[in-house]
């Protein structure tokens, strides 16, 4: 246990101690003190943000009702400025004044303030390794946004950090907490769609190499704070564009600090094929890239069930293939054929899976229960290696022999490099 954790134990007993003892002389319920929902300050958990762009922003909307966000932290001052301004509008709204936001500009900085319990981590895919794993060695625990990390090496190394100074995790594949996706989930893995003969995941396209000019950096963004552990290339707009263009930046695109939308969506709709698999601890066997005998990208499984990353015409998506019936499955439907399989009522026989209908609430309970939530730092690691396996098909255009158990390409030294993590110096891993 770290010393954060003794504080926090400490303080959070004594104020225990103390209800308790007030109790005793009379009882006011909860509610009453602070209305329905009403949550004690001192059982507040504390937040401190990593990456305060879009993704940030939503984040807080969501974070900032549910627990206490304290610090913000990111290298683009005005992303900064504008997220404490969300922020303290928020609680404002909420008719909980903020006392103040601290403001960093080194994550390193926000691990070692004290007053902060978890860590919240919406930055390029680059920085996730690094920052989860100090993280974990600080004390904090992690909400780390998908896909969990930027290379097979680095996911492994992630886990064994989170594992190591048990932290809990939640990794930001929030459909995992959506009840539509669920429920698909649990009518393929219990065979209400009969044997499962193929699966088609349609997402975007794999990355493609860094090919932009350099450009004036007008803002001052602490350029090479935002590039740190990756490879340096001069600052571009499409990276990090300015404030004022509200979008998703571009920097997913590059393999330098990105994995293209075979894993920014990948993450999400290869995810809700590995939950109904079952092999969230796993992952295919055998990858194919298109070829004569292959249309689209193809995984097997060890139990020989297909999977194609293949767009069958209905945007962002999944689609499960049975022996008796089909699923769709987005953010937009739920749809099966024939109809009456989403009217089926599951059994105390079928197959449960991890019911959560809060991504974001289900990771602040597991902190106070230290239970597992409901995307792990292993479910978030092996699906997007299934996202890495396919862009090194991608790359490489011949057929890979995959060891789930090892985490390695059979005979493969080519394909086993492209696992590996790239870390310019002096940045290093270590648990």
């Amino acid at each position: 246990m770290t010393n954060t954790d003794k504080n926090v134990l400490s303080r959070r007993s004594f104020i225990g101690k103390s209800m308790l003892a007030a109790a005793a002389l009379t009882v006011v319920p909860r509610r009453v003190l602070g209305g329905i929902g009403y949550t004690a300050p001192s059982d507040e958990i504390t937040l401190g943000f990593i990456g305060t762009g879009k993704q940030g922003r939503y984040l807080v909307t969501e974070f900032a009702r549910r627990a206490r966000v304290i610090a913000g932290c990111d290298v683009y001052p005005a992303k900064l400025e504008n997220f404490k301004a969300v922020t303290q509008g928020m609680y404002a709204q909420m008719v909980r004044p903020s006392k103040g936001l601290k403001l960093y500009t080194d994550f390193r900085e926000v691990l070692a303030d004290k007053e902060i319990d978890a860590v919240v981590i919406a930055t390029p895919d680059h920085w996730h390794a690094m920052m989860v794993i100090e993280a974990a060695k600080a004390g904090k625990d992690v909400y780390c946004e998908k896909p969990y990390s930027h290379s097979i090496e680095e996911g492994r190394l992630m886990v064994q950090a989170i594992e190591k100074y048990q932290r809990i995790n939640q990794t930001g594949n929030m459909q995992r907490s959506w009840k539509n996706f669920r429920t698909a989930c649990q009518l393929v893995r219990n065979g209400y769609i009969g044997d499962l003969q193929e699966v088609k995941v349609s997402v975007g396209p794999p990355p493609k190499k860094y090919d932009l000019k350099p450009e004036k950096n007008t803002f001052n963004i602490n350029w090479d704070l935002w590039i740190g552990p990756a490879v340096f290339n001069e600052y571009n707009a499409e990276l990090a564009p300015p404030i004022e263009r509200d979008i998703f930046p571009n920097w997913r695109d590059y393999k330098e600090y990105g994995n293209g939308m075979t894993a920014d969506w990948g993450a999400h709709m290869f995810d809700i094929a590995q939950w109904a698999l079952g092999k969230d601890d796993s992952g295919p066997v055998t990858i194919y890239p298109p070829d004569k005998d292959h249309k689209n990208l193809t995984f097997v499984y060890d139990n020989g069930v297909p999977m194609t990353h293949e767009n069958f015409g209905r945007g962002s998506g999944v689609r499960f293939i049975g022996s008796k019936g089909i699923i769709d499955i987005s953010r937009e439907y739920l749809e099966a054929m024939p109809g009456n399989l989403l009217t089926k009522t599951f059994t105390d026989s079928d197959v449960k899976l991890y019911e959560s209908n809060d991504h974001y609430r289900n990771w602040l309970d597991c902190i106070k229960t230290r239970r597992q939530p409901i995307s792990t730092a292993e479910i978030g690691h092996r699906t997007a290696s299934v996202c890495f396996l396919a862009n090194i098909a991608y790359e490489l255009q011949r057929p890979l022999f995959w060891d789930p158990a090892k985490e390695e390409f059979k005979n493969d030294n080519e394909a086993n490099k492209l696992c590996k993590a790239f870390v310019r110096k002096p940045w290093k891993y270590v648990l």
